[in-house]
């Protein structure tokens, strides 16, 4: 029998009273948000901190309630993202922490740990479909295309590769002060003064800003490395971000397609979106250094696959696109001249499915989405508010015409059949591509009547329309081709994956035979995803020169630097953007750039002596004439000791450039 001092004492009428009291229920929400909020300092404390970015990007793709598969999730949840990361590098800028990774992550945890608590729900349902399976794979191919010219190189291998986009140089500068100044340099003018020529710190920094941010999060920490390893890390993310732009339209071209175009189907779809964008487009814009624009096309792929398609619940869609259109404007702002027309597009085209939402929540969230892409717009007020910029000069590839027209009359054949017009997703897109079609003629125009001749901008405004046609080609698919087929479902269909198959090495077969320019011979080896491969644009000599002169240099230096070598093995380091180069990795292109122009010819004894004189700081001259070295010497003479130096550049055998020594 049990001890009597181990039994519970009984009542008046026999019933035992309970020792404990039942454990109150632990709120739905209350783990997922403490591990949102406590997850970012301790995976920073054990210098995990990319596992922070991945949680937080993981915890957003799963708030989505919309029916969506996991891949859908990830792309929207990255657009999300990046466009909170563009108003985060705002507050970066006033809070005394900057772009630490533990305070972007802790204000990024904070909204998703609200919502864990307030609207807790089930976990999302994972699903990858075949579709999704073979976009992942079109996305691993355009990846490899985009960065195999890239990986495996160091810094001044990376640099040769890019080394003719000068736009690239500026954006180098921009990621780099806001890496060193920890937020957007409208706030830090005065710092960023010597680094950025005058006018670029109120530049759209959303790219710049972000890739900051990234950056830190893989570092661990704040502030900017050595610049030549700053640049290495730059180049490779510039080659990512097209990667990211390529695979961001070949989504929204499916989404566009829907379901009913799915399985095996879409790889002919990505053999012909993703073909022409990484034979000739993407590739191009690549090439011509416009860092910025493929950031802000990648975003505005995504706006426009919702445009197109919306998601089913109102309020992720209209969070979407709020978020998106202020990245776009962050990025790129000349893309709010499509973005907000195909905008007004999807409220009209789609107004039933904005019937269950409140006027005052319709007015809330575009005045909220209208202020904060106002900001950099405002930021850039001298430049933005005269419409002469869009007739402004510039240099830019020339978007591959003899492809472009015939995609684009497919897309509008294809939309202007009658079973297209029944269908609203059909109908946005028609609207979508002869409204930016009507954008791009109207520039045109106004560009002639102003200069006589089409401008920088023109072709702009064409890389949007080639990103739009190519997704409105994705509505279009199905009119086009008809469904893909009924029977056995598509992955367990052989004969339906040899047939895609083949009709999608037959469009990349036939894209990859006529991706010449306008002006080259037919065939690929003209193409510039073959000139990117095979290094047809690469600049190593000009490369090596500028990073071994950059090496021996002080840190920081006092004086500017200035390339006036002759050209050597094809390529001439002056006229290219040797000096360019030279002055952004000195982190000093606020006060070299002058000597960037002045250099780009050859100089005199007595011309450079004279710019000596006038330039606001020392200069220090690299010759590789010896003869003309020591004349430049000997009449600067001993009183411009502290005002002009002399160097000689002497190179081995192989070519490669020894700096050294100073011409007395």
């Amino acid at each position: 029998m049990p001890d009597a001092a181990t039994q519970a004492p009984e009542d008046s009428k026999g019933a035992v009273p309970r020792l404990t009291r039942p454990l109150r229920p632990v709120a739905p929400g209350l783990v997922p948000a403490a591990v949102l909020l406590l997850a970012p300092p301790v995976l920073h404390l054990l210098r995990v901190d990319p596992l922070t970015l991945a949680l937080l990007w993981c915890a957003t793709a799963a708030r989505f309630r919309s029916r969506l598969t996991t891949l859908d999730r990830l792309v929207l949840s990255a657009g999300l993202l990046t466009g909170w990361g563009c108003l985060l590098g705002v507050l970066a800028s006033l809070w005394p922490w900057g772009l630490h990774p533990v305070a972007l992550a802790e204000a990024t945890a904070l909204p998703l740990a609200a919502l864990a608590l307030t609207r807790p729900g089930p976990p999302p349902r994972l699903a990858l479909p075949l579709t999704d399976r073979l976009l992942l794979l079109a996305f691993a191919a355009a990846g490899w295309c985009c960065l195999r010219p890239l990986l495996g190189e160091d810094a001044t291998g990376r640099l040769a590769v890019l080394f003719h986009g000068e736009d690239l140089a500026r954006h180098f500068a921009l990621y780099d002060a806001v890496l060193r100044f920890g937020g957007y340099l409208v706030f830090h003018r005065e710092q960023a003064a010597v680094a950025l020529q005058d006018g670029f710190q109120s530049y759209p920094q959303g790219s710049h800003l972000v890739l900051a941010a990234l950056t830190g999060f893989v570092r661990g920490g704040t502030g900017a490395p050595p610049a030549l390893t700053s640049l290495g890390t730059f180049t490779l993310l510039t080659g990512t971000v097209l990667a990211a732009c390529v695979a961001a339209v070949l989504w929204a071209a499916c989404r566009a397609a829907g379901p009913a175009f799915g399985g095996w189907a879409v790889l002919l779809l990505c053999a012909l979106t993703g073909g022409y964008l990484v034979l000739d487009e993407a590739t191009g814009l690549l090439l011509s250094g416009f860092e910025s624009e493929i950031f802000g096309l990648t975003l505005f792929a995504l706006l426009t696959a919702l445009v197109l398609r919306p998601l089913a619940r109102p309020g992720e869609q209209l969070l979407l696109l709020g978020a998106l259109t202020v990245g776009i404007s962050f990025s790129y702002y000349l893309l709010l001249v499509t973005a907000v027309p195909l905008l007004l597009i999807w409220a009209v085209v789609h107004r039933r499915r904005l019937r269950p939402v409140r006027r005052a929540a319709l007015a809330a969230a575009a005045a909220l989405t209208g202020t904060a892409a106002a900001l950099p717009v405002l930021a850039n007020w001298r430049q933005a508010n005269s419409p002469a910029v869009l007739a402004m000069p510039g240099g830019a590839l020339p978007v591959v015409r003899h492809l472009l027209l015939p995609l684009l009359a497919a897309a509008v054949l294809g939309l202007l059949t009658a079973a297209a017009r029944r269908n609203a997703v059909r109908r946005a897109a028609l609207c979508a591509v002869t409204t930016v079609a009507g954008l791009v003629v109207a520039l045109r125009q106004y560009q002639l009547a102003s200069t006589g001749h089409t401008e920088y901008y023109y072709e702009k405004l064409l890389h949007q329309l080639v990103v739009v046609g190519l997704i409105a080609l994705g509505a279009a698919a199905l009119p086009l081709f008809g469904p893909p087929g009924r029977g056995r479902t598509a992955a367990g269909n052989p004969a339906r994956a040899v047939r895609a198959g083949a009709a999608a090495l037959v469009v990349l077969a036939a894209l990859v035979l006529n991706s010449q320019t306008d002006d080259g011979t037919s065939g690929w080896q003209t193409s510039r995803f073959a000139g990117y491969l095979h290094g047809d644009r690469a600049a190593p000599f000009s490369a090596s020169l500028v990073t071994a002169v950059h090496v021996t240099r002080p840190v920081p230096d006092p004086g500017i630097g200035v390339l006036l070598t002759e050209p050597r093995q094809g390529e001439d380091p002056r006229f290219y953007e040797g000096n360019l180069w030279l002055g952004v990795l000195a982190r000093d292109n606020g006060r070299s750039w002058r000597a960037w122009i002045w250099g780009r010819w050859r100089r005199t004894p007595q011309e450079i002596v004279q710019f000596a004189d006038r330039s606001p700081a020392p200069l220090r001259v690299y010759l590789d004439d010896p003869a003309l070295a020591a004349a430049t010497a000997r009449l600067a003479g001993p009183g411009r000791a502290g005002r002009l130096e002399v160097v000689l550049v002497r190179y081995t055998g192989d070519g490669r450039p020894l700096i050294g020594p100073i011409v007395r």
